[in-house]
């Protein structure tokens, strides 16, 4: 059942960038059984999802460790290209999987977790199941513009690149390579034009129940002429949030690392499991309350949120 009031989160002003990651981190402190049970949960999935991917790939023939790089003599021959790529082929299929099942298992926890911190923020609390029935009619459209919030900066590298090196290799001499790094350049920029533009579309959906494409006009209105302050607001969150997953997770790759030496197929890898396990319980409820806080910031910038948020909080 939803609780009463409580304290905020975040203060219901104008924010900084170390009160919103102060908020991401009490979000964890404050809501542990709902934020961390949901990161647990969802860091299961994720981890016996790429154990047992691993164990078909193995079981199937295929080798996961590193493969021996060809002497450093000059050049790659057609033959040691062709066993590298062999050779890689087992790691890239289990990499894509666990790709997959990371993007999946992402979208649903953040539609939960932005149910969760939206009511924390005017100081009520709701359970996990009180998340889940607010998310179930959202999801087919959450995973629409996460789909979109991939594929387009994805889009613009490609095209950029692909244009640069057409056109450059078409031209001779120095200009052809001016050419082709000016396309690889607007690529790259096009790229990060539109991460920093999308940063914020799925909290924008998720808690104004919005459609894809209004939510993906939002949170470019939203992100519009704050583009260099949103985009250094959001690298610095996706960086706490590793930083964060890392440090939980040390203490066991290290144990991993002792117990590699002596039997690498049990010891190595059920702690090497377990800092994956708890990096990603606490890595998924952070970024995604760091999201919905520069979400939250951005709309009092700009719409005098505050004033509703204080409202709804008395």
């Amino acid at each position: 059942m939803t609780q009463g009031p409580s304290q905020n989160l975040i203060p219901l002003t104008q924010l900084s960038l170390n009160e919103m990651l102060g908020g991401a981190l009490n979000s964890l402190r404050r809501m542990p059984k709902t934020m961390l049970g949901i990161g647990l949960f969802a860091a299961f999935v994720i981890e016996l999802s790429s154990l047992f991917v691993s164990a078909l790939i193995i079981r199937g023939g295929g080798d996961l460790s590193s493969p021996e790089l060809p002497e450093p003599t000059g050049t790659f021959s057609q033959e040691q290209l062709q066993e590298l790529l062999n050779a890689l082929i087992p790691s890239i299929q289990a990499a894509a999987f666990a790709a997959v099942v990371l993007f999946f298992v992402q979208l649903i926890s953040t539609t939960l977790f932005t149910h969760v911190i939206g009511n924390a923020i005017t100081g009520r609390k709701i359970n996990a199941n009180e998340a889940w029935q607010k998310s179930k009619p959202q999801l087919f459209r959450v995973f629409m513009i996460s789909l979109l919030g991939v594929i387009l900066p994805i889009t613009s590298l490609v095209l950029g690149f692909a244009i640069g090196i057409g056109l450059g290799a078409s031209i001779p001499g120095s200009f052809g390579l001016f050419i082709t790094f000016t396309g690889l350049g607007i690529g790259l920029f096009g790229a990060i034009y539109l991460w920093t533009a999308l940063y914020v579309c799925v909290p924008t959906l998720i808690l104004e129940d919005s459609k894809v494409l209004i939510s993906l006009k939002r949170s470019f209105a939203l992100s519009k002429s704050m583009m260099l302050r949103v985009f250094g607001i959001g690298l610095v969150g996706v960086i706490a949030s590793q930083a964060l997953s890392i440090v939980v997770a040390t203490p066991f790759t290290l144990f991993a690392s002792v117990g590699n030496l002596e039997n690498p197929n049990t010891t190595s890898v059920f702690f090497n499991s377990l800092g994956s396990i708890f990096g990603y319980t606490v890595m998924l409820p952070f970024m995604a309350a760091f999201t919905v806080f520069l979400y939250t910031d951005l709309r009092i910038r700009k719409e005098n949120l505050a004033n509703q948020l204080n409202q709804a909080k008395n």
